[in-house]
């Protein structure tokens, strides 16, 4: 019995690390100077002023999104979703 249970421990744990391995969707924490210019551009010209933080490269079944993070000069902190094509899909104002 203890054999059995330790095998399909370990059956179980395998299965969940290959599905791992074939999840289409990904998100990665990238460098802003990995961001395309025309994206920072739009962000910018979208909320002027904004210092840009952080960044994210987020691939959903073949599309790149981004998902930038910055804060205004007031202090207020956006994060922002935008497109690989440049269409903005969210902004948010965090609290």
């Amino acid at each position: 019995m203890n054999t059995y249970l330790k095998l399909s421990f370990i059956s179980v744990l395998s299965l969940i690390s290959l599905s791992a391995c074939f999840d289409k969707d990904k998100d990665t924490e990238i460098p802003l100077t990995e961001v395309p210019a025309n994206i920072i551009a739009i962000v910018q010209n979208t909320l002027p002023g904004i210092s840009l933080t952080e960044a994210e490269k987020e691939i959903h079944d073949d599309s790149v999104v981004y998902e930038l993070e910055g804060t205004l000069i007031n202090g207020n902190k956006y994060e922002i979703e935008i497109t690989e094509s440049g269409t903005i899909i969210k902004i948010e104002l965090d609290d």
